[in-house]
């Protein structure tokens, strides 16, 4: 039966009063429904190139970000900010956990949350939330303030990697995410070199009213704040409303990963009946 409306309904001869509403059903498969025809692997690989320079570069740089925002606490205990704010050492070992608490905290709130929400759009609120908070350091005055903002940072930072896993599979094969998450995390190191460049620049920053410490959390929220702008814009949610591919490369897409996964489905239904078989000799 062929999906022309979103309000048809499947049903199934094998399971009686059983019922499927096509309006259940995900966007890739109606998009490739009733296609028959094998993709050509040079137009595969055309299209696999297409999507890395449209959203690998985004991705990289949420890892950058958030490598140089993990490090702002360190830099900024030198630039000041536990006398600023009457901090002991014990309160301030506290600010790194309550990080860590955010994080783990909410991982599974998160997780649900990626999977009933728009990918794409969900990780560019958390990311604005992330920069609002981290801009709000400046503004704290006391331990109580850093634990809230600490604690919303590691809220929403909780979000990235889950919801790049989940993107990264809709995109990508599975042997082709092994290469791109080695790009991710080799980012890890760049932002570190970033994040020491400008705490080096905002240290020779002089104004009565304002601290070092203070404009490190600014500008780096900052930048945060327009990562978020660009990736809410600029991000897709899923290859079938990919602003960067054309409704036939949209559908090739999606083809292309459901292809890659029906050929690792066969080859380990393969592998399992012959273990079985020499077992049985």
């Amino acid at each position: 039966m062929g999906m022309e409306s979103s309000s048809a309904v499947l049903k199934s001869p094998k399971h009686a009063g059983l019922t499927l509403s096509t309006k259940d059903v995900d966007t890739g498969v109606q998009l490739i429904a009733g296609l028959t025809s094998t993709l050509d692997p040079e137009e595969a690989l055309r299209i696999r190139r297409k999507i890395d320079m449209c959203i690998m570069p985004l991705m990289c740089a949420v890892h950058v970000i958030q490598s140089m925002d993990k490090t702002t606490l360190g830099s900024a205990a030198i630039l000041g900010i536990q006398e600023a704010t009457n901090l002991t050492a014990n309160q301030y070992n506290w600010l790194g956990t309550v990080y860590s608490l955010g994080y783990l905290l909410f991982e599974y709130p998160q997780s649900l949350a990626l999977q009933r929400f728009p990918v794409g759009k969900w990780l560019s609120i958390n990311i604005f939330i992330w920069a609002i908070a981290l801009a709000c350091h400046a503004a704290c005055k006391n331990f109580a303030g850093l634990v809230v903002v600490r604690f919303l940072l590691g809220v929403s930072e909780g979000s990235i990697t889950a919801g790049f896993l989940i993107l990264s599979s809709m995109f990508y094969t599975r042997r082709e995410q092994t290469l791109r998450f080695g790009y991710w995390f080799l980012m890890n190191g760049v932002g570190r070199i970033i994040s020491g460049f400008i705490s080096f620049g905002v240290a020779h920053i002089k104004t009565a009213w304002f601290e070092p410490w203070q404009w490190l959390m600014v500008i780096t929220g900052l930048l945060t704040l327009i990562l978020a702008i660009s990736f809410w814009f600029l991000f897709p949610d899923s290859p079938t409303n990919a602003w960067f591919l054309t409704p036939d490369e949209q559908t090739k897409a999606v083809q292309r990963i459901k292809a890659r996964l029906v050929h690792e489905l066969s080859a380990s239904s393969i592998f399992t009946n012959e273990r079985r078989r020499t077992k049985q000799v």
